[in-house]
């Protein structure tokens, strides 16, 4: 039963009044605290009850005391992540102490102390460096320290680029280390989907669901470099504290102010003077300038009492794009197509302005393939000639014959203020707030969205903020609360930038319903240049996610207990009309001898031409509200750590969650039921041929829709995540630990928003400019004196027909398509269950190596498909009657006919006329009596018509054109097998390093889930959608191999190193001080999906056919870029004939992208200028030996370039020099 929201607020209640009773403020979830457990003896090796332990930040001089129990044992916890020093006390007992205790983020470890009798020795003093063995959990993870966090080479400063550093973490496939979107989270861990781990901030998440869908995290706020004191990923069997998200934690602390000033100034830039050029860029470089440059500070208010940290940062970033394409000539723009190479087999006459005809146009030739000046439409005219004219001399189709360079300019800076304040020896309190802004501005207005946002002519404005408060009371010695709130909020309107009007070429203000004048997209056919890509251009959104929650550790002798709650409440305002004054596709097709023909000569027709007779082949208004969603995830938690015996930990841990599904400020949201009875039953043949008699009448119409009310506003909850979690370590000896776990975990909820309202709040108004395959005109773009029996001169002959909202109930949508995002099933998240099994040894000169078995197995994930061939469509074309009708039409699978489609695209009787207009054609029984929809709501419905496609009554629901949507299946496995090793060295010997190598294996069903569109996963939406058992097969981000490496080396040349350590000042100024530093990446390539170029697969995504077992060419990429060759076997692959399903897999394990090999590295000075204040310069290249790393080829398989390679995924060699002085 789905809760009201009225009753589903209790959670949040509970949780407040636990954080009243606990005298706390709350937050979010995720302690990044380390803790520190042992055992207090004597020389004897007797245990020393209640001696008092004592740790020190060395840096605030903030104590913080713990007892021993009456076994000698104490703990110490809700450290953060510093430099201590810890001292060991009890009665007639020297005092033992330890230097230099390195805790990180997250760490649990174990440090014992022997007390010797008083009078025999004085205190003992044991300098030491962090714990370096795990001993105390299973969780997997990799520390990256400040001094990677500052040194290590990263591309734009983005310190998420470490991420990488991590054993199991990978680049998404297609994608590389410098595609930000989405920003912080676009990656894969341990086999799990892209974008969906979870970054925290001091405790508190900067992460939040994806704007717009909802089904991954996106981070706005990124902490600068010189902030951030260190991080840890983990991503396998870790704390029960953590949660709702895909397996992974991002775990970052900012620095802290001390008791003495430090801080810091930078200065980092990039000219393009400097930089390689692209492998395919054969002409100058781009002139790319970035700027860098801030300064941070940290200090005291109070001493040992109050503390702050403070940064400011700018970036000032310019950078070239190209655009290039076919543009018309200025023969071609007067009408005379006689030398265009384009279409060499003619310029065929649609028949503009036949509207009425009795005679179906009869598509002739024009002479001499020039239009007479008499038939060019005025608007054409107008829209052609906002084309640029062509500027490269003697260009040959397909080659464009215009290019220019446009100037994206994008200053940002941002700034954080960080307080900490011990009230009392009992009482700290600590807040930071963040603030982030983006100015993004693309001054061109053409491109046809293959030049991305930079085609868009768009600037976005992006303020982002965030802040936490954290408030922690030691109740007792063992006994602490810890309660933390925090706010993400993110507003980001575009602006659009300089484009023509709608009155500018005379185009209907019916266009215009959005409140919107300008120009629509005008899309060409590849290789052509469209104009005026509106998609995401308005895009107005802004979020906010308030975190909180509180928790209570607690140490009952070898046990610590920590147990809370916390909820996360997400509200998204959001509108993104895809395009709000239309988007018109003036193909070539149009003006071919046999229109919307697939198998038509591709040398006939032309675009410009089709747009100077003013006869779009289709086109589409979308009309969307605004949104306002509201969703919360809930959880609580128990934690127990227990040292069983000196050498064993266990760890149990037991999390409940749920997440509460979107709900509408003014409940717009729509719900579909895939069984509602409509009360309606049509006692018609599905088949209206009369050659499938076996396909049976359409009978009782099942679907319908509900609407939010006072019982229900939202999609039902899912309660049923219980999460246990289970871990071991033993320490084996005192170098060498095993350890092992396993644990569940539950994904990111699909529904915690989405873009668009239900679709009867919104529409996408279809204008159909022919209703009979191109035999007559029906529309036109507005008044012309080429197409007088235009009815209304408008695109809409009817009136453009405005969403109804409820006012058809149940049966809304009726006569068009029904995409709603929810539906009346539950919400489910996903469920992860991983486990690892690994040992860790400490080997001389403080190297450690860990070797790991890691795994997982997810159930309940979204099927992919964020638009197109997608699970959350149930109105799809049974395979039961395609089979039939290939079997009938199409026995021999022959490729080269399309009698299915044919059969699919015939104009049949409407038995559903008489529900929408009165002069019905088809009547009967089922007829009511008088229409039920208004004639001025379906003006652009195909349903008022005596035909329809003979496809839409023979699927499920024949009741609407097109799909009939919820929320997507949510019953997708994959499978995750890996061996990891990972090492560290701690800085010794002028060396440290810390990397991992490895060895894996994912398979899945789907791998995109919700939102296909990231991570370049379109090829993964399902072929069949009644046989998805047969879309398991390797999974898109599979990557066997992977070898990830970070290196510090101070060469050990100057004053006080291993050579010259006497050396004057003058000499170690010029040979002295010198560090390099490299970042490595090796990774093999991953899997690759094909399509078919020539798809014809009603409601499905058609793969090709494999003809053979040699798939690759045996050229590397390099080799067919070099040659214009092909890296896959074009001849291994064939169409598998008109609405037949391709034999080929989802992914191919045999083909797979470039791989990585990359070095990214850094050669700095430091010059002392007395003691405590460094200035340091640095020279850095990324992808310094300028090693190609190639985009996906080609995969249309019948396309003519199948397999060949282009372009390029990676960066070429970027240098970058920098100057930071720290004091």
């Amino acid at each position: 039963m789905c809760l009201d929201e009225r009753s589903q607020a209790w959670p949040a209640v509970c949780i407040s009044l636990i954080c009243l009773l606990l005298s706390a403020p709350a937050w979010s979830q995720a302690s990044y605290t380390a803790q520190i457990r042992g055992v207090v003896k004597g020389q004897s090796g007797a245990l020393v009850p209640n001696a008092t332990v004592t740790i020190t930040n060395d840096a605030t001089g903030i104590s913080q005391i713990s007892r021993a129990d009456d076994r000698g044992l104490y703990i110490l916890t809700g450290l953060r992540p510093a430099v201590y020093t810890i001292k060991a006390d009890a009665t007639s007992f020297r005092s033992a102490e330890e230097k230099n205790v390195v805790l990180q983020v997250a760490q649990q470890t174990t440090i014992d102390f022997t007390l010797h009798p008083l009078g025999l020795i004085t205190t003992i003093d044991v300098t030491t460096a962090a714990p370096l063995l795990d001993t105390e959990n299973a969780a997997l993870g990799t520390d990256v320290t400040n001094e990677y966090v500052r040194d290590i080479p990263l591309y734009s400063r983005n310190m998420f680029g470490l991420v990488f550093l991590a054993g199991g973490v990978t680049e998404t496939t297609g994608s590389g280390i410098t595609d930000n979107y989405p920003t912080g989270t676009n990656f894969v861990s341990n086999g799990q989907r892209n974008a969906t781990a979870q970054i925290t901030l001091d405790g508190s998440p900067i992460s939040a669901p994806e704007q717009g869908e909802g089904g991954n995290s996106n981070v706005y706020y990124q902490p600068s470099v010189e902030i951030v004191q260190e991080f840890k990923v983990q991503n396998n069997s870790f704390s029960a504290e953590f949660g709702n998200n895909g397996g992974t934690i991002v775990n970052m602390v900012l620095r802290q102010g001390g008791n003495a000033f430090h801080g810091s100034g930078w200065w980092y830039g990039q000219r393009a003077n400097f930089d390689a050029r692209d492998f395919f860029n054969t002409g100058e470089k781009p002139d790319h300038v970035r700027d860098q440059y801030g300064f941070a500070l940290g200090g005291p208010v109070k001493k040992n009492k109050t503390f702050f940290f403070v940064d400011f940062e700018k970036v000032r970033q310019q950078d070239p794009f190209n655009l290039e394409g076919v543009v018309p000539t200025a023969l071609e723009r007067t009408g005379d197509f006689s030398q265009s190479p384009a279409n060499s087999n003619g310029i065929y006459d649609p028949c503009a302005g036949n509207q009425g005809s009795a005679t179906p146009c009869p598509h002739n030739q024009f002479p001499g393939n020039k239009i007479p000046a008499g038939e060019i439409d005025p608007i054409g005219q107008a829209i052609l000639n906002l084309y640029p004219m062509p500027n490269v001399p003697n260009a040959t189709y397909p080659d464009p014959n215009w290019r220019a360079v446009a100037l994206r300019i994008s200053p940002d800076w941002q700034f954080d203020v960080k307080l900490d304040h011990q009230i009392t020896a009992n009482h700290k309190i600590g807040g930071r707030y963040s603030r982030y802004h983006l100015h993004d501005t693309a001054p061109t207005i053409v491109g046809d969205g293959d030049f991305g946002p930079e085609g868009d002519g768009v600037i976005f404005n992006t303020n982002a903020q965030n802040g936490g408060a954290e408030y922690n009371w030691a109740i007792s010695p063992m006994m602490l609360l810890t309660s933390r709130f925090s706010v993400d909020r993110v507003h980001a309107p575009g602006i659009s930038n300089n484009y023509p009007t709608l009155s500018d070429v005379g185009l209907s203000p019916d266009l215009a319903a959005n409140a919107l004048t300008r120009m629509p997209t005008i899309q060409v056919d590849d290789s052509f240049l469209s104009l005026f890509d509106q998609c995401c251009v308005d895009t107005h959104f802004a979020h906010t996610l308030v975190s909180y929650s509180s928790g209570l550790q607690w140490v009952k002798g070898a046990h610590s207990i920590k147990f809370g709650g916390e909820q996360r409440v997400f509200f998204n305002y959001f509108w993104q009309p895809d395009n709000p004054t239309g988007i018109f596709n003036f193909s070539r097709d149009v003006t071919t001898s046999q229109p919307n023909n697939g198998l038509g000569d591709n040398n006939e027709g032309n675009p410009f031409a089709t747009i100077l007779l003013g006869y779009p082949h289709d086109a589409s208004l979308h009309l969307v509200p605004a949104v306002a969603d509201k969703s919360k995830e809930t959880a609580f938690f128990v934690q127990d750590d227990w040292k069983a015996t000196s050498k064993l930990t266990l760890n149990f841990g037991l999390r409940y969650e749920w997440s509460t599904p979107y709900t509408e400020r003014f409940d717009r949201l729509q719900f579909n039921d895939f069984s509602g009875d409509t009360g309606i039953s049509i006692a018609v043949d599905r088949d209206q041929t009369g050659t499938f008699p076996q396909f049976g009448q359409i009978g009782e119409i099942r679907g319908t829709s509900l609407f939010p009310s006072s019982g229900r506003r939202n999609a039902p909850v899912d309660r049923n995540n219980f999460a246990p979690r289970f871990g071991f370590a033993y320490q084996l000896a005192s170098n060498t630990v095993l350890r092992g776990g396993a644990g569940v975990f539950y994904g990111m909820n699909v529904a915690t928003n989405f873009q668009y309202a239900g679709p009867a709040f919104a529409k996408t108004a279809n204008m159909f400019f022919t209703k009979d395959n191109f035999a007559h005109q029906f529309a036109c773009l507005g008044p012309s004196p080429t197409q007088p029996n235009c009815p209304n001169s408008s695109p809409f002959p009817g009136g453009l027909a405005l969403p109804p909202g409820t006012k058809y109930g149940a049966l809304a949508q009726w006569g068009f398509s029904n995409s709603s995002d929810l539906d009346t099933g539950t919400a489910r998240s996903s469920e992860i269950y991983q486990w690892n099994l690994g040992i860790q040894h400490l080997f001389p000169g403080q190297i450690v190596v860990g070797i790991d078995y890691s795994a997982n197995r997810s159930t309940h994930l979204p099927w992919g498909g964020a638009g197109g061939i997608s699970t959350r469509n149930r109105n799809f074309l049974p395979s039961s009657i395609r089979n039939a009708l290939v079997a009938a039409l199409n026995p021999t699978h022959d490729p080269t006919i399309t009698p299915v489609s044919d059969y699919l695209n015939t104009d049949v009787p409407n038995p559903f006329q008489c529900f929408f207009t009165t002069s019905a054609a088809l009547t009967g029984p089922w007829c009511p009596a008088s229409p039920i929809f208004s004639a001025a709501d379906v003006t652009d419905s195909r349903y008022i018509d005596p035909t329809i496609p003979q496809q839409l009554l023979i699927e499920p629901f024949p009741q609407f054109d097109g799909g009939f949507e919820g929320l997507p299946t949510l019953n997708a496995n994959s499978w995750y097998h890996s061996l990891q090793i990972r090492f560290q060295k701690r800085a010794s010997h002028y060396i440290s390093f810390e990397g991992n190598y490895t060895f894996s294996k994912a398979t899945d069903d789907s791998s995109a889930g919700r939102n296909a569109w990231l991570g370049n996963l379109w090829l993964d939406n399902p072929q069949l959608l009644d046989d998805l058992k047969a879309e398991h097969s390797i999974g898109a981000n599979d990557t066997p191999h992977r070898l990830t490496t970070a290196i510090i080396f101070d060469i050990p040349v100057g004053k006080d190193r291993l050579i010259g350590g006497a050396m004057n000042p003058v000499m170690d100024a010029l040979v002295g001080g010198w560090s390099l530093s490299t970042f490595l990446t090796i990774q093999s390539g991953q899997p690759l999906a094909l399509f078919n170029s020539a798809a014809l697969l009603a409601d499905g995504n058609q793969r090709p056919n494999v003809l053979c077992s040699q798939l690759t060419t045996g050229l590397s990429y390099r080799q067919a870029a070099e040659t214009g060759g092909a890296v896959i076997n074009q001849d291994c692959f064939g169409d598998p004939g008109d609405n037949i399903a391709g034999d080929a897999p989802r992914y191919f394990s045999q083909l797979r992208t470039d791989g990585i090999r990359n070095v990214d590295a850094s050669l700095s000075k430091e010059f002392t200028i007395r003691e405590g204040k460094v200035l340091q310069v640095r020279a850095e290249m990324f992808n310094a030996f300028n090693h190609p790393r190639f985009a996906i080829p080609d995969v249309g398989s019948g396309d003519g370039a199948l397999g060949q390679v282009t372009n390029t995924a990676g960066p070429f060699r970027r240098m970058q020099f920098g100057a930071r002085f720290q004091f």
